[in-house]
């Protein structure tokens, strides 16, 4: 359904433009609407850049546990040495 209603859309808009260019109005109509267009789109892009979310404020899969632990400030020490000390001793592993 919404595609019928984006081509509906599209086919009033296209008939729209051709009676303007028929009557001789269509340069001033451009005139008028593609500066005031490109404003909105330019407002609308800062808009959408400014909210999105910082690229590092979100989560990587790729980060190591002893990393995710040390981060979790509600982890006691002893979890985060733990962490950092079994780390250790599986790279040392892979390595031999």
């Amino acid at each position: 359904m919404s595609t019928a209603g984006a081509l509906l859309l599209g086919g009033w808009l296209v008939a729209a433009l051709v009676v303007l260019a028929i009557d001789g109005r269509l340069p001033a109509f451009l005139a008028v609407a593609l500066p005031g267009t490109v404003v909105l789109l330019g407002i609308g892009s800062l808009i959408h850049h400014q909210l999105a979310s910082s690229r590092y404020n979100r989560p990587s899969p790729s980060i190591p546990e002893r990393y995710r632990v040390a981060d979790d400030l509600c982890q006691p020490l002893a979890a985060v040495v733990a962490a950092a000390e079994q780390d250790a001793t599986t790279t040392l592993a892979r390595r031999r």
